[in-house]
């Protein structure tokens, strides 16, 4: 029984899997910086900043903590070449859109590139990760 694939992906897969993680890492970054800033960076906010992030309700905070954590996790699995990828992206992808749904509509209307980018990257790596599987990259 030949428990490896001899389908072995090509470059680009690589890449974008590398880039993927760096992409997660620095969304875990952003999480981590967001939710346990201390009291000096929380007082370097200007006032309105620090109204709204005080305003943040808990399943927002929840859905970007899953966003992030998933995305990291899909983007491991993705390099390790792990059939979960998939999953766990799909995971990301609902996260994200809960998420940036909240941007939208009470954070900030105007400030659609960054939370458009994120959906579409995360749209991106599903669909990335099911052709993985299609093609046997993914076991």
């Amino acid at each position: 029984m030949n428990f490896s694939s001899s389908n072995n992906p090509p470059v680009y897969f690589w890449v974008t899997g590398l880039t993927a993680l760096v992409w997660n890492i620095f969304a875990v970054y952003s999480y981590v910086l967001q939710d346990y800033s201390n009291s000096g960076q929380f007082n370097e906010l200007s006032d309105a900043d620090q109204i709204l992030a005080d305003d943040f309700p808990a399943w927002y905070i929840s859905a970007f903590a899953i966003a992030v954590f998933a995305g990291l996790l899909g983007a491991i699995f993705l390099l390790f070449r792990k059939r979960w990828a998939y999953y766990v992206f799909i995971i990301a992808l609902i996260s994200t859109g809960i998420q940036q749904f909240y941007v939208l509509t009470v954070v900030n209307p105007r400030d659609i590139f960054l939370s458009l980018s994120a959906l579409v990257i995360c749209v991106f790596l599903v669909w990335f990760s099911r052709l993985a599987i299609g093609r046997e990259w993914l076991n």
